[in-house]
């Protein structure tokens, strides 16, 4: 069950240079991971830029109960108690009546007194536990009901596809630039990312349903960090994962994702700007056994970047 939109912060140094030099991809550090873990962007991650709250885990319960689904126990409510939604021996828990109903197993022979003048065909027969007002639990004589006094707390398809996002194993983000080395003011830049393919897609079962979460890539958001302030520096959005670089193209602009620096970093931290790349996922919801749709779901992969931009003097 999960916090939609997940994000993995890692730490990679990536070096952009002259247009005419090599193709590349970004050079990792020692630690590739930088020490990172698993988040998403509704909670507070090291190295992200947004933060908000989580939202709460909701739930359905049979006949008024409440829990998630597909992890931990489910709940259901009695007189202000809190009950086990089902009980291995007991059976389900009715939350309009508090009692646990226990389909009789196999069925009374007909016309036994339990089927109170009904036939096999009709229904069944439950032997239901109920709770006292002292909480305590007493059997009750057999009941005859058409249908099942208590089952399953219905599904939440949402809660389930959150549960089955939370399975997907995203890669770590490869940024591609072009050219390596070092980048220079006024020469274009190219930006791609070097792995776009989607990780495999994962299924949640739920009490009746099962929900599947297949991802997709919609665009990359890279932070440039080449101004002091935060809010002034370069952010590029661009769909789909960028074009990489090909010597073909020879100093021609990106026509996809690309840049031209303004500014050096020699004056900045070990002579480098600092910023990010964020991969953005889009997690399309595929709902199994049910009738209800479920929008998709927002996800992030996340890693930082290193820029070294040099300023190109001209002698007379």
């Amino acid at each position: 069950m999960l916090k939609p939109v997940r994000r993995w912060v890692i730490g990679a140094p990536l070096f952009a240079g002259l247009l005419m030099a090599p193709t590349g991809l970004a050079v990792a550090d020692p630690d590739p991971t930088g020490g990172a873990t698993r988040c998403h962007v509704n909670a507070i991650c090291s190295g992200t830029k947004e933060t908000s709250t989580r939202p709460p885990r909701g739930g359905g319960g049979g006949g008024g109960g409440t829990g998630g689904t597909g992890g931990g126990t489910q709940v259901c409510s009695y007189n202000g108690q809190e009950f086990a939604c089902s009980d291995p021996e007991l059976g389900w828990f009715s939350a309009s009546t508090g009692c646990y109903y226990r389909l009789v197993t196999p069925p009374p022979p007909e016309g036994d007194p339990r089927w109170q003048g009904h036939k096999p065909s009709d229904g069944g027969v439950y032997n239901p536990t109920c709770v006292q007002s002292d909480g305590t639990r007493s059997a009750a004589p057999a009941e005859f009901h058409a249908q099942p006094p208590a089952g399953p707390p219905p599904d939440n398809p949402v809660e389930i596809a959150n549960e089955a996002a939370e399975r997907i194993d995203f890669p770590d983000p490869v940024p591609g630039v072009a050219p390596e080395g070092t980048s220079v003011v006024g020469a274009p830049v190219w930006f791609w990312l070097a792995n776009p393919q989607p990780p495999a897609a994962k299924t949640a079962q739920g009490n009746v349903i099962s929900v599947t979460v297949t991802p997709r890539l919609k665009s990359l958001e890279w932070h440039l960090g080449d101004k002091l302030n935060v809010k002034d520096e370069t952010v590029l959005t661009c769909t789909g994962p960028g074009t990489p670089y090909e010597p073909k193209y020879g100093a021609t602009p990106s026509p996809t994702c690309g840049h031209v620096f303004t500014t050096g970093s020699g004056t900045r931290k070990d002579g480098r700007f600092y910023g990010t790349l964020t991969v953005h996922w889009v997690g399309e919801v595929t709902v199994n056994g049910g009738t209800q749709t479920v929008a998709p779901i927002p996800l992030e992969t996340t890693v930082r970047l290193q820029f070294p931009v040099a300023e190109v003097q001209v002698l007379n």
